[in-house]
């Protein structure tokens, strides 16, 4: 009896050593179909968006608003996540052939951000310039909003007691008729609102004009134009190994 309570245990443990290998090998495949499919899609994506990178440059020169609306070519490297999985399954020349189709893309992404911050940057330089000319003509624009119609008023008669009076009774006077003159302030909303809102406009039409000269060094063209045309010269959707993922993500 013990004997048979023995094999029995026996095979149960095998049977379930058995199940536990297979579970293993059909969770392994769906891993490595499942890897297969996110590179396959992610190489199709990135050949169509190299489409769309080759129009940003123009005889070598870039468009700078196609450049600056263009999205992220790459914001997560699929193939780099997952192609330990792939090395015993992708000949040596293809794993090649796919490894530089990447390091092209990310250099082609390095040039692209690099562009736009500096885009960016300048865009920040005429805020910043904006701003501090919109302070200076509010506070213009403010003081001409400003009178003081006692020192007109009383002119003649500040001239007239001034005359009669010497040292330093006089710097008093003088000096009590001014305090006096400030705390009587006109201020005139309409004609703030008016000067200011002319100038600001006149302001920003001027920097629509785009007096600014944009600005993006001949290197960096050079350079994009140069990954640019790498990328486009491996024929990556062709090769075995590219071939050999669709085949491994069931993929037509």
């Amino acid at each position: 009896m013990d004997n048979l309570l023995s094999i029995i245990l026996n095979i149960i443990i095998s049977v379930s050593g058995f199940v536990a290998i297979f579970i293993y090998i059909i969770q392994n495949r769906a891993k490595k179909r499942d890897a297969a499919a996110l590179i396959v899609d992610q190489i199709e994506n990135l050949k169509e968006k190299m489409l769309q990178i080759n129009n940003i440059t123009i005889n070598n020169t870039l468009d700078e608003r196609a450049f600056y609306e263009s999205l992220d070519i790459i914001s997560e490297n699929m193939w780099d996540k997952y192609k330990h999985l792939f090395i015993k399954k992708i000949d040596p020349y293809s794993f090649k052939i796919i490894n530089n189709f990447y390091e092209s893309i990310l250099k082609i992404r390095e040039q692209l951000l690099f562009t736009k911050e500096l885009q960016h940057q300048q865009y920040y330089n005429i805020q910043l310039m904006m701003n501090s000319n919109i302070n200076e003509l509010l506070l213009k624009s403010f003081e001409m909003s400003i009178s003081y119609p006692i020192k007109k008023d009383y002119q003649s008669i500040v001239g007239e007691i001034e005359s009669k009076l010497d040292g330093d009774d006089k710097t008093k006077f003088l000096e009590l008729f001014e305090d006096f003159s400030n705390s009587k302030i006109n201020y005139d909303n309409n004609r703030f609102a008016s000067n200011f809102n002319v100038k600001k406009e006149l302001l920003a039409n001027s920097l629509n004009m785009q007096p600014y000269i944009p600005y993006i060094p001949q290197q960096i063209s050079d350079t994009l134009n140069k990954v640019i045309r790498n990328a486009n010269s491996i024929e990556i959707i062709g090769c075995e190994g590219y071939k050999k993922l669709k085949k491994i993500a069931k993929i037509k």
